[in-house]
């Protein structure tokens, strides 16, 4: 697959609780100067520093997609833990992925060792089609669902915004509209298969930008961030995105 370079907008990586615009336009300003480095785990043992991001459903082997961030700020202390889970999370894991390969036990879970992680913290997950209930986040899509493909969660906790609306559709990566985020990818759609989001509550930022392109992995430029991953794409899999405001 060959992407080329476009504007997009909007942010986020995977955050402990949500979504949080503040700390995304504190990025913003510093996400030049970022470099990242990613590797494969069997899920077994995360090297200390290194973040799982995603997966990929046709490794057998090394199926967990790692990252780590050579940021002054990324803390290269923490590690983390994963597993699966239905659809009952246990208390202080996080969901971070979809194995839509799995369909006894597609949700993928993380935790971090780290003392600033919030054990206490509780989830629920959910399906939607293209209409997400107030408060629920997207965060993954299952592609072999074809009639409730994205799936949300949201926090228990206090600080997770009820009151937050999300709209989701698609783009072919071209011609991302202003005010949209990338956030997933279907590999199984060959026209559109980049999935889009955008929060209408008023603290999303409408004018963000982002470039987006593709790498091997072997080296991601500065600045670039990797949030997703083609598995049917065997010269350039890692989907990369940058701010550009």
């Amino acid at each position: 697959m060959k992407v080329t370079s476009v504007k997009l907008m909007p942010i986020l990586a995977f955050s402990t609780l949500g979504i949080q615009c503040k700390e995304d336009l504190t990025k913003s300003e510093t996400i030049s100067t970022d470099s990242w480095q990613i590797e494969t785990s069997n899920g077994q043992k995360i090297p200390a520093g290194w973040e799982p991001f995603n997966f990929d459903s046709f490794d057998e082997q090394d199926p967990f997609l790692l990252r780590r961030n050579s940021s002054s700020k990324w803390d290269k202390e923490h590690s983390w833990k994963v597993m699966t889970a239905g659809f009952k999370i246990p208390v202080g894991w996080e969901p971070f992925g979809y194995d839509g390969n799995d369909e006894s036990d597609p949700i993928l879970l993380r935790q971090s060792s780290s003392t600033q992680w919030d054990l206490k913290q509780k989830w629920e997950i959910k399906t939607a089609g293209l209409k997400i209930p107030v408060g629920w986040e997207p965060f993954t899509y299952d592609c072999k669902d074809q009639s409730d493909s994205f799936v949300l969660r949201r926090s228990t906790s206090g600080e997770w915004d009820n009151k937050q609306m999300w709209e989701v559709r698609t783009s072919n990566g071209l011609g991302i509209p202003e005010g949209w985020e990338p956030f997933g990818y279907d590999w199984e759609d060959q026209s559109d298969p980049f999935l889009l989001r955008r929060c209408t509550t008023g603290n999303w930022d409408l004018k963000q930008k982002w470039e987006v392109k593709t790498s091997n992995g072997q080296k991601i430029p500065a600045g670039w961030e990797p949030f997703a991953y083609d598995s049917k794409d065997q010269s350039d899999p890692f989907l990369l995105r940058r701010l550009i405001n």
